[in-house]
């Protein structure tokens, strides 16, 4: 059709707003696509592995051996492996969790380098290796028995290394090994546990877990510690990764393609407006609707099309290097990345549908009018819209009057520009709340006054030396919420080690039952409430009065008298399981423990969070980025919309500085308002993120806030690159030329 040709020309008369459309449709395409195809490969891995390495259903301790573990296997349905397992400290800050290699359950993967092929070889994992500069070849000395790293390797009940089920992130220096079992015999030292694998997969894992149980109770075995995978917290983190990589997948692509939508409405809107007459003599000559709704659709189709390819293909190159950065943290094998077609389709045609669509409703309200109507300009243009009218605008002076007019005479455009900058705003302070709130988490650890943690194997009775204190704990669920688990611990009635403030800052006692705000929050639980918990080890169900409310988020926990926790969940009197200390306790060496330092613990979350510097930097860029196409884009089209205006002001004598501060800095107030409405929309996104979170894994943060420095880092960001846009768009409002408004007149 003759009329296209006239596309390439309409295209380059107006660079910035179809430049910027471009590239707001290439960042969604982009991020879509990278995230989307990222999370598609870390879950492929993710469960290629688990179910290629035979990963257990659960875990568990018994009070004595199993004789015959054939007939108990025929009995459960299920396979079963005994492994053994010791923790041995390499040197000051390096721990090995070394185990004998299974052949039947949790199957370790090679990561590189070869499988054991006989005595004195020893496998590594990789994040342990890196970390610590161990090569495959190295001597590594254990118990006086030299071993060669012969291989790196993922175990599938690792995924993410935690040293204990308690921590939320790894320790810096802890790592896994896995030896032969000839070897590991040889030390004559370890502990023993068991990993089931139901091999009814029509069954839910769980249900299996409490019918496994009754049988091992039947058979007069008595488990002393069960872990059902789903409670894994070094495995069902990875699926708290996936949900959130699909969240994000989808929230922020949209949010960018959103904008892009009202931008491309607003543009052909002013478009259709500008070449109404020209429309209307098109009609006069002949051409049909259809033709003419056709040829202004060709624009967005056009833009949408552009953008979409290119920014679905650069989204591609980035996934090896994601999900590559991703397998530092979560350990498993990359056997390859595989790009979903699927996905790659649905990026490069959301952005023509939304477009298309947007487009066809655009041009079909404007189009309505008779060839006559559209001849004669559009009669809207002096419309005063109800904005206007309801605000008594007569006693400002003109400079403020004529701002806030020229941002209420196009709400269309309002609306994107706020939208816009809320958007950028969100970005830029998504990553800064999440650091306010591990901020908080770490500065709240005064609750905790001791320095080590001590977990112990079997029961003890042994008094314990000064500075110290012994506790026990137990994982619980509530009757009325059997998804997410908390902690019962039984601590001194005078316990120096823990300290609890109510929500005045008053201190509490610990001669009573108390909990923390989190599990107060997700039970809606108040003081004098009873609650019926389960135990999770056997699913007895007990109930606990609650005396008060502690005014910390440091975990969900329930605070009670050592002694009350021993007779309340049947524990022998005067027992215990753990230990708070001060010092490094002297332990005999055939009692099997652990022990870790808080600091450790507070190391481990402050390099857990060292990515997250980056992930702010480059938030903050694609916000900056973002921002300044919507302001520029926006500021442009003030400037065209006013032309003519621009040229009466230079005609009356109006210096440039003047004229600059009229036409650009109209947008001020706007942009101000748009950075305030992102903060609680930020507050809003990241709530979905944690409560995310919270369910899966049960990390739970203090009440989100963004501390004060950083809302003036977003705010300066975001002023910076307002500015930018007004500098990009001076030299357009000073080329403008005086004869604009003569010319118009003559027209």
């Amino acid at each position: 059709m003759v009329l296209n040709k006239r596309i390439k020309r309409v295209l380059l008369e107006n660079k910035a707003q179809y430049i910027g459309s471009i590239l707001l449709i290439i960042f969604s395409c982009f991020t879509f696509t990278l995230m989307s195809q990222f999370a598609g490969n870390f879950e492929r891995l993710a469960n290629e592995f688990q179910d290629g390495y035979v990963q257990e259903d659960a875990s568990f301790k018994t009070d004595k051996s199993i004789g015959n573990l054939q007939e108990l296997e025929s009995a459960a349905n299920a396979v079963i492996e005994e492994g053994m397992t010791f923790d041995f400290t390499v040197s000051e800050g390096e721990t090995l969790r070394i185990f004998s290699k299974n052949d039947r359950v949790n199957l370790p993967a090679i990561v590189d380098g070869k499988e054991l092929s006989g005595r004195g070889d020893i496998l590594l994992s990789p994040v342990f290796a890196a970390a610590n500069e161990y090569k495959i070849g190295d001597e590594l000395t254990i118990l006086d028995k030299s071993f060669t790293v012969v291989g790196f390797m993922a175990l599938p009940n690792y995924i993410y290394p935690l040293k204990s089920e308690e921590m939320m992130m790894p320790l810096p220096g802890f790592g896994t090994a896995v030896i032969s079992k000839e070897d590991f015999a040889a030390f004559e030292q370890g502990n023993s546990f068991f990993a089931v694998k139901f091999n009814n997969v029509d069954q839910n894992p769980r249900a299996q877990s409490i019918q496994f149980r009754e049988l091992l109770k039947s058979r007069g075995i008595d488990i002393v510690q069960w872990t059902d995978i789903e409670d894994n917290k070094r495995v069902n983190i990875v699926a708290a990764e996936v949900d959130i990589l699909n969240l994000v997948s989808k929230g922020v692509p949209t949010a960018i393609l959103l904008l892009a939508v009202i931008l491309i409405s607003n543009v052909i809107r002013r478009l259709i407006n500008r070449e109404s007459v020209i429309i209307g003599a098109l009609y006069a000559l002949g051409y049909r609707r259809k033709e003419i709704y056709r040829h202004y659709l060709t624009f967005p189709l056009l833009i949408a099309i552009i953008g979409g390819i290119i920014g679905t293909i650069l989204g591609v190159f980035p996934v090896r290097a994601m999900v590559s950065f991703m397998l530092t943290a979560f350990i498993m094998p990359l056997t390859g990345i595989e790009l979903n077609p699927i996905r790659m389709i649905i990026s490069f045609l959301l952005p023509i549908l939304f477009l298309g669509c947007s487009g066809y409703f655009i041009i079909r309200k404007e189009l309505r009018q008779s060839p006559v109507e559209l001849m004669r300009g559009n009669k809207e243009k002096s419309k005063v819209n109800f904005l206007e009218r309801v605000l008594k605008l007569e006693k400002l002076k003109f400079p403020t009057k004529f701002k806030i007019r020229e941002q209420l005479r196009s709400l269309s455009r309002l609306a994107f520009l706020l939208f816009g900058v809320a958007v950028a705003t969100m970005l830029l302070l998504w990553g800064f709340t999440l650091k306010s709130g591990f901020d908080n988490m770490l500065t709240d650890t005064g609750v905790y006054t001791f320095k080590y943690e001590y977990k112990f194997e079997d029961l003890r009775y042994e008094s314990l030396p000064a500075g110290a204190e012994p506790f026990s704990a137990s994982l619980f669920l509530s009757e009325a919420d059997a998804k997410n688990d908390f902690y019962v611990t039984g601590i001194m009635p005078d316990s120096a080690m823990v300290t609890l403030v109510d929500e005045s800052g008053a201190p509490l006692s610990t001669n009573q039952v108390v909990i923390t705000k989190p599990i107060a929050n997700q039970l809606k639980l108040k003081q004098g409430d009873t609650v019926d918990i389960v135990r999770k080890l056997d699913g007895h169900i007990f109930s606990v009065r609650i005396d008060s409310i502690a005014e910390t988020y440091v975990g969900k926990f329930i605070f009670m008298p050592l002694k009350d926790f021993n007779q309340k969940f049947e524990m022998p009197e005067g027992s215990y399981m753990e230990a708070f200390s001060n010092e490094l306790l002297d332990i005999p060496e055939n009692q099997s423990y652990s022990v870790v330092s808080l600091d450790d613990k507070l190391a481990a979350v402050r390099e857990a969070l060292a990515p997250t510097q980056s992930m702010i930097g480059g938030l903050a860029t694609i916000a900056f980025i973002i921002g300044t196409i919507v302001i520029y884009v926006v500021t442009s089209l003030i400037v065209e919309e006013n032309r003519n205006i621009i040229s009466l002001m230079k005609i009356f004598g109006y210096r440039k500085k003047e004229i600059n501060s009229l036409i650009l800095n109209s947008s001020t107030i706007v942009v101000v308002i748009g950075y305030i409405i992102g903060i609680p929309l930020t507050f809003a996104g990241i709530g979905v993120l944690v409560q995310s979170m919270e369910d899966s894994v049960g990390l739970t943060l203090p009440p989100l806030r963004i501390d004060l420095p950083y809302i003036l880092i977003g705010f300066i960001v975001v002023m910076l690159t307002y500015e930018l846009s007004k500098l990009l768009c001076r030299k357009k409002v000073n080329t403008v030329s005086m004869s604009e408004a003569l010319k118009s007149g003559m027209e």
